[in-house]
């Protein structure tokens, strides 16, 4: 297995990182202790009822200049061997 090294294309630095984002909508049932069924002694955000996530987002960040590159881009590199990012 051959070993690729990626660089940005706007300041030629390695440092490339993928990253995920994504936007969740917690639900919490009402009653008369504290919000939550799961919260019992005291409000613990992440004992939640219900979660849904209502978006996402994947991309490729360089850590140098911030720029940002659509992760499709990767997906199609991983099977090319011309991929732009490559050295």
């Amino acid at each position: 297995m051959s070993t690729k090294n990626y660089s940005c294309p706007v300041c030629k630095s390695k440092d490339l990182y993928l990253k995920h984002e994504a936007s969740y909508v917690y639900s919490y049932i009402l009653d008369s202790d504290v919000p939550g069924m799961k919260n019992t002694e005291i409000f613990s955000p992440f004992l939640y009822d219900r979660r849904e996530q209502t978006e996402s987002s994947e991309y490729i960040e360089c850590e140098k200049c911030k720029s940002r590159f659509q992760s499709d881009v990767l997906y199609g590199a991983l099977n090319e061997s011309d991929f732009t990012f490559y050295d």
